[in-house]
């Protein structure tokens, strides 16, 4: 039977590949669109989680796009005074606060390590992002020749690092938080200071400002459960020229600009395979129709109506199922394609989908747009297998 239906869509070659390109580009849309959203959606969670400051104060007049901040690790060369630490921690409603303190693009020694990874400098007594990862190497703070990188961070050595002619020991590689920390190197405060201090490209910076001992980035603020975050905010504004981020609002245009965008593709991707199923099944009833002396004959040498209902709904079930592997590995290509366009105009939190997921929503799409394609056909079928081939024989027609 399986050799019946293969000749048979031989046969129909061209509508055959009509339909599982139609199909293809159905699944594949539906394969892109899933496992881009569950790339977002899983950033913007552990953003929250890993990250965990509701608002991300940076100097006054700083230009760069919220989202880069926070999500690009886009690097930032604007600084302000340490002391307006104390004044933020000083606002009614702030839970804990933490300084961090930018460097400049990094590159390692050979080998370039990209224009989004910048070298981050913490302070040990505030600091609650680096804990969980020193806790797991026993430290309680990093040393000034030790670095814990981000998980995007590439490396071409096990333990070290060289950076701007100085070695650094590895003490670990951070997992995904969807946030600019995953393009960070994580050193010292001091470490951090040190670097830009021997760097001739920011003596202006430091001409302006004061030197770098005196400066820091950013200040991670958590707040209260109970305050109220723009009050906060207010607040933290009438403390010094500092331009307070709320993570929460930039997470949340983020997320409506991808719930619009799935929902638009998304919708696209569905009436592609509506269209698909009914050309299906359009082509397979009027089939029917055509090929009565085919099915006549059959059941004239024995074959029986389940027989002739069997090739027909194989005959769909392996059109959907081709179209749709091939949509899979159009829309792997489709879903890198998407994501490199999507970065390049909007930074966002972003963690690969795990290989577990990805598998399951292909299986997923193979067994739903089979099952469809087959279940398109079964009326068809149902026709095909009620013929009478007495009247086929002596009418070569039936009504």
């Amino acid at each position: 039977m399986l050799l019946l239906i293969w000749k048979s869509l031989l046969h129909r070659r061209l509508q055959s590949l009509t339909i599982v390109g139609s199909i293809a580009v159905g699944a594949a849309i539906v394969f892109s669109i899933l496992a881009v959203y569950n790339g977002v959606s899983s950033g913007m969670e552990l953003s929250k989680q890993r990250m965990g400051a509701d608002i991300v104060i940076v100097p006054f007049g700083e230009t760069l796009e919220p989202s880069l901040l926070l999500f690009g690790g886009a690097t930032a060369n604007s600084y302000m005074p340490k002391e307006l630490v104390d004044g933020v921690r000083a606002v009614k409603g702030v839970h804990a606060i933490t300084p961090q303190f930018f460097t400049h693009s990094l590159s390692a020694d050979c080998h370039d390590i990209g224009t989004k990874n910048r070298m981050i400098g913490y302070d040990p007594a505030s600091d609650w992002i680096l804990a969980p990862w020193l806790k797991k190497v026993h430290k309680t703070e990093l040393k000034d020749d030790e670095v814990i990188l981000g998980a995007k961070v590439p490396v071409w050595a096990q333990n070290k690092i060289s950076i701007l002619g100085k070695w650094y020991n590895i003490i670990a590689i951070a997992e995904e938080t969807g946030t600019t920390l995953d393009y960070s190197l994580l050193v010292s405060m001091n470490e951090a200071r040190r670097v830009v201090s021997s760097d001739g490209t920011l003596k202006k910076v430091w001409d302006k400002m004061g030197p770098p001992s005196g400066l820091i980035s950013t200040i991670l603020v958590k707040v209260d459960d109970d305050a109220n975050i723009d009050k906060v905010v207010s607040d933290i504004q009438e403390v010094g020229l500092m331009k307070p981020i709320v993570a929460a609002e930039v997470k949340k245009r983020i997320a409506d600009q991808f719930t619009v965008f799935a929902i638009l593709i998304g919708g696209i991707g569905s009436l592609t395979v509506l269209t698909s199923l009914l050309h299906l099944f359009s082509r397979f009833y009027t089939l029917t129709w055509e090929r009565q002396a085919e099915w006549g004959l059959y059941l004239a040498f024995g074959a029986t109506g389940r027989d002739i209902g069997l090739v027909i709904v194989g005959e769909a079930a392996v059109v959907s199922l081709t179209g749709s592997i091939i949509g899979l590995l159009l829309g792997s290509g489709l879903y890198k394609g998407s994501l490199t366009l999507l970065e390049a105009y909007q930074s966002f939190p972003f963690v690969h989908p795990s290989w577990g997921f990805l598998a399951s929503i292909a299986i997923g799409i193979i067994i739903v747009f089979t099952g469809l394609g087959a279940l398109a056909a079964w009326l068809p079928a149902y026709q095909g297998s009620r013929i009478d081939p007495s009247t086929v024989m002596t009418r070569g027609e039936f009504d």
